[in-house]
């Protein structure tokens, strides 16, 4: 499914995401999950300076970035995936439950869309599971 709708959806994710990166990056990462009342999103961010991936909540610690700030963008994540969420709906396509959305620094992102009922899981193990997979 690829409607205007949802390719502007993914603009705004990419320019969202870009806004939020306090420094130079080469590839995001970013997990979102959608279900009835429970939404969720966090990513890592890769640079070619640091070894290992910045972690999303992190960054108000690390940077001279203000939690306003920082939740003001984060709120625009989660708006931008109730939206996209919403326009699956609209479009009559399966609901997914969760999605990995990496955005490269060239412009370039891919999406996986998963549509496995993980409710069952805690949240530490959806993210643990997640985090094992794209982030080795």
């Amino acid at each position: 499914m690829e409607t205007k709708i949802t390719e502007q959806i993914y603009h705004q994710i990419a320019v969202t995401l870009v806004k939020i990166l306090p420094e130079e990056w080469d590839r995001v990462i970013l997990y979102a999950e959608y279900r009835g009342d429970y939404k969720k999103v966090f990513f890592y961010y890769f640079t070619q300076s640091k070894e290992n991936p910045v972690y999303s909540l992190d960054i108000p610690d690390l940077f001279d970035i203000s939690e306003d700030d920082y939740d003001e963008f984060e709120n625009q994540l989660y708006s931008c995936f109730t939206k996209l969420w919403e326009e699956f709906k609209i479009q009559e396509q399966e609901q997914w439950t969760n999605l990995t959305f990496t955005l490269f620094s060239n412009g370039k992102m891919k999406i996986d869309y998963d549509y496995e009922d993980i409710s069952y899981l805690s949240p530490i193990e959806k993210q643990e599971e997640w985090e094992a997979k794209h982030l080795a």
